[in-house]
This record gives structure tokens, sequence and C-alpha cells, in this order.
């Protein structure tokens, strides 16, 4: 919870929930009905990965994917695929995310002149600059998107999955994909959160008064 908050503002972001499963184990009984007590454990994180909202930016060489897909990216861990479409171009004119790696373009690095002219990002993800073709984006999807593991700085990587080409999407350029993270609804968990371990708190210090209590009583009677 905490950290889908902290990146509400940061771009193509997807936010993490947390998955409970049933203990089959009943550690705890109560006195009054009902008698059984259930418990759960936090088994896995799943990825939230509805859309965000696609914000507008005027920057000629941000992109957004309305639809499936993630952009391709080359990392010095192998490909790697995001959502986040605020690119820039490096001192050689390859086009790169912002922490420098390079963005694939029919597999390989995509590169412009830096001292070109106009940028253009077509709806296919096809890049002109001056009019001329100079690529196009590598977008690719997954069958099981929600499966995918975080490498962290917003990039993510397949397991026991391949990525194919992308059909139902469309790139929408000068613009980026906003985080998904619903603020009203992360801020009312966390108050939750909160509430239900000073409860718990509570709970084992109230539990520590009886038992220093009973131990003072059975001293006595000693």
């Amino acid at each position: 919870t905490a950290n889908n908050l902290a990146n509400m503002t940061t771009a193509g972001f997807k936010a993490d929930r947390l998955v409970m499963k049933p203990l089959s184990e009943r550690p705890a009984a109560a006195a009054s009905t009902p008698a059984e007590i259930a418990f759960v454990d936090a088994w896995r994180l799943q990825r939230d990965m509805t859309a965000g909202p696609i914000e507008r930016t005027g920057g000629a060489l941000d992109a957004a994917i309305d639809g499936d897909g993630f952009f391709m990216v080359q990392t010095p861990q192998g490909p790697a695929f995001t959502r986040d479409g605020r690119f820039v171009l490096d001192a050689g004119g390859q086009l790169t995310t912002r922490q420098g790696h390079p963005v694939l373009s029919g597999g390989g690095p995509l590169t412009l002149d830096p001292a070109g002219g106009e940028v253009a990002i077509a709806a296919d993800g096809s890049i002109t600059q001056e009019g001329q073709s100079v690529g196009r984006l590598d977008v690719m999807a997954f069958d099981q998107p929600a499966a995918l593991e975080k490498l962290g700085d917003n990039f993510w990587r397949p397991v026991d999955q391949a990525p194919r080409a992308a059909e139902a999407y469309r790139v929408v350029g000068g613009a980026v994909e906003g985080s998904n993270v619903n603020a009203i609804s992360e801020i009312t968990q966390m108050i939750e959160i909160s509430r239900a371990y000073e409860s718990v708190s509570k709970m084992i210090g109230q539990s520590d008064e009886l038992r220093a209590a009973s131990i003072d009583k059975l001293a006595r009677v000693g």
C-alpha cells in the first residue's frame, strides 16, 4: 500500500494487490458462537494491470499505449518491458528510456538525428522524422500480463511465457500513461491497516498486562 501511494504519479505504474489464502489450521476458538475462528495468511502480490489515464504532455518523444501491450527495451539483464513512454534521445541519437536503456524497434535500437527536424509517432508505433520513416516501436503483449515479474524502475520481465506482437492497441504520441493507483482507495486501505495494527498492538499489551498480574498474584500466594 505504501509503495502504491509512493508511485501515484509514476508514469505507467501498475498497483500491487495483496492476495490472501485461508489457513487450514484452527489455532484459536471463541467461547461464544461461532466458536471457530478462521485465519488467513499473505499469499502473494498480484498486479493490477488495468490501464492508467492517458495524459497529454506535448513531448515529441513521449508515447502512451492505449490498449494491450508494452514497449520493449534493452537492459543489461536482457529485454524488458514497460508502459512508461517518457522517452529521450541520448548523445548518439538513440531513443532511450529515462534510465538510458535503448528502446527497441525491430529487435534493435532506434536512432534519430538529434539535429534533425520534427519527430512524429503514429498510432501503429511507427516513427517519422521530417516525414521520413526511421523505425517502429516494438509493442509486445503477453497472454498473462499479471504474471509478469517486476524488475524495478518500472520494468517487467516474463516468467514462463513468451512475448508476442500486440494487436489490440493504439500508440498515442505526445502523451504518457499515468499511474493506475486510486489515491482514495489506497489512503482508505492505509487507514484500515493502521487501525488494525493499533488494535492488535493494544490486544498484545493487554495480554502482557494480564500475564504480569497473574504472575504477581501467584507469587503472593506462594
